[in-house]
């Protein structure tokens, strides 16, 4: 495992790659535009190779491994109540792990939509809480659907450290329209 820090993802090419992967649910059906979409008004070659490099992507990975590595790039982290995070960024999927079980993937058998907003929303409170609630935030379900305007605020106000304010506000109503698609796909 190629162990990284906070510090490590902590950077623009890290945030457009990660948000114009993770979300594959994120559309706006009234502007008829997604979150990866959006993503790309930001995506240069070498904010392209940067990811490449960052998850180990070459040419032959997802013919010969399915987009895996046995040392994939891997932030561990403690999170509150003693609980250890652990996110493996493979070439071809994203994978999630609470104490070690896997709670989420972002790949071709996509798993998201698996913690409760209000659980992912308080980490917030922590060191490096806006890395953590936005790492987290594709496994993000939201239980009631009148706090969509709500949720998405919070989402674009940490958005806001990254990406151009107009960017914000439209990334954030892709992932909100997201949690109100059914999650079908999960397995």
């Amino acid at each position: 495992m190629k162990k990284i820090n906070m510090e490590d993802i902590d950077c623009l090419p890290f945030w457009i790659n990660y948000f114009g992967c993770c979300y594959p649910n994120a559309y706006d059906a009234e502007e008829e535009i997604s979150a990866s979409d959006l993503m790309m008004e930001l995506f240069t070659d070498k904010v392209g190779n940067w990811w490449n490099a960052f998850t180990g992507y070459d040419d032959d990975i997802l013919d010969e491994n399915d987009g895996y590595l046995e040392e994939p790039a891997t932030l561990i982290t403690t999170l509150p109540q003693g609980k250890t995070l652990k996110i493996e960024f493979h070439p071809g999927d994203i994978l999630y792990f609470i104490n070690d079980e896997q709670i989420g993937s972002t790949g071709p058998h996509w798993k998201l939509q698996t913690m409760p907003f209000r659980d992912i929303e308080q980490l917030l409170s922590l060191e490096k809480g806006r890395q953590l609630f936005l790492l987290l935030l594709p496994l993000a379900v939201l239980d009631n659907e009148k706090d969509h305007e709500s949720v998405r605020k919070k989402i674009a106000q940490q958005m806001h450290n990254y990406f151009p304010e107009h960017l914000c506000e439209s990334v954030s109503r892709c992932i909100v329209a997201g949690f109100a698609t059914p999650n079908d796909h999960c397995v």
